[in-house]
């Protein structure tokens, strides 16, 4: 299956930007990592204040035994410091140099976790689009 995957996205063209969208079973509210290994332009604190309208956000400071502010992780995008790579870390390494991965709270009701991941989606987009 994983290479299966990883064959597909070989196939594909080079894109601005990822978005990967998960869910996590531990999450006290809505974050995001956003994989930036450029240092390019990005838009997670504005993702993360349009989530909170219709989502509460994780503001712990650990998610995933990872440091995290606001809701937001920003890991180092290392090959070396990962044997097994997330989806994320390949499309940033091949495809992208810009990557989100949204994680909506599996414990809320489905009505707010497809809210919250819609609106961070659009938001993504529309700012993306804005950019250009």
């Amino acid at each position: 299956e994983t290479l299966a995957h990883t064959a597909w996205i070989n196939q594909l063209p080079t894109f601005d930007l990822g978005i990967c969208l998960h869910e996590d079973w531990e999450a006290k509210g809505f974050y995001l990592y956003e994989l930036n290994p450029d240092n390019l332009p990005a838009v997670s604190a504005e993702v993360v204040e349009a989530v909170g309208a219709v989502c509460a956000i994780d503001q712990s400071n650990l998610i995933d035994d990872r440091p995290a502010q606001g809701g937001i992780l920003k890991p180092v995008v290392s090959p070396d410091a990962r044997p097994l790579w997330p989806e994320a870390f390949y499309i940033v390494l091949h495809k992208t140099r810009l990557s989100y991965t949204l994680e909506s709270p599996s414990d809320f009701p489905i009505a707010t976790r497809v809210q919250a991941l819609c609106t961070a989606v659009r938001t993504l987009i529309d700012l993306h689009l804005a950019k250009r």
